[in-house]
């Protein structure tokens, strides 16, 4: 009988053999960075237990991308769009001139503000 867990990439197989996702490069990099810094002393066993703590203080990828400043600008500018679709139309047809001089002064307001914000 033959073993194909090598073909899936989150197996132990593949994860060994340096395929998968990404977790033997970010072992062997801890490895060798622990034994250039103590080559007379090194010891495997302690090394080991150390990447146990390295890589469950190091939060997950997803977490970092997620917590980066640009993916909440992102987040508020999707949003505010999404409204303005939603929120312009409505208001044109209660009052288009009113509507026409709120949207003027919200974007000489927004030009004001990012040639201020340049100036700095």
């Amino acid at each position: 009988m033959e073993d194909f867990a090598y073909l899936a990439k989150e197996s132990n197989a593949a994860w060994l053999d340096g395929r998968g996702d990404g977790r033997f490069e970010q072992y062997e990099k801890f490895y060798q960075s622990e034994r250039e810094a103590d080559a007379a002393g090194f010891d495997l066993e302690r090394v080991n237990e150390g990447y146990g703590n390295f890589a469950g203080d190091k939060p997950s990828s997803l977490l970092s991308l997620l917590s980066a400043p640009w993916v909440g600008r992102v987040a508020i500018s999707l949003f505010a769009l999404y409204m303005g679709t939603r929120i312009v139309p409505q208001l044109a047809k209660i009052g288009p001139a009113v509507t026409g001089i709120v949207l003027v002064v919200a974007f000489v307001g927004l030009r004001v503000f990012h040639r201020r914000r340049k100036r700095r």
